[in-house]
């Protein structure tokens, strides 16, 4: 199997949407839409990442920092293709890029009741977090 990884570009939301959807554990909300993504990709250019085997796009991942930390979101790849190192690939390819921006520090969220992804991640070094409590608040009422 021969794979690519590449920058996510706008141009790739319609196959990385449609591989998120299909992500169980993964939770999309109003700021996953084609526009807000667009925008984050541009804030935080080469950040962010895809993984191709045949022109299909087999993995992906979103990937921003505040200038402090980097945040890590929405890694997921295709069902059949896992177990393979792209997950991996992904995320080292996420925390190199912050690294060479000078950001040593990087968060992700994980739904708690996904099990997979917890698992995945801790196998990878990232740390389950009890001191701290995600809040969050919507300027338009809507889920942020």
């Amino acid at each position: 199997m021969t794979t690519r990884l590449s920058e996510f570009l706008p141009n790739d939301y319609d196959a990385v949407i449609e591989l998120w959807r299909s992500s169980e554990g993964l939770v999309l909300r109003d700021v996953d839409g084609r526009e807000p993504i667009a925008e984050y990709l541009r804030r935080n250019r080469g950040l962010s990442f895809v993984v191709e085997n045949a022109s299909r796009i087999i993995g992906a991942v979103l990937c921003g920092t505040d200038g402090r930390r980097g945040y890590l979101q929405h890694l997921a790849v295709a069902p059949d293709y896992r177990q393979r190192g792209i997950g991996r690939e992904l995320a080292t390819a996420c925390v190199t890029a912050l690294a060479s921006r000078g950001i040593e520090k990087c968060h992700l969220m994980v739904v708690a009741s996904n099990d997979a992804a917890r698992t995945f991640w801790a196998r990878l070094g990232w740390a389950d977090r009890d001191d701290i409590r995600l809040m969050s608040h919507s300027m338009t009422n809507r889920n942020a």
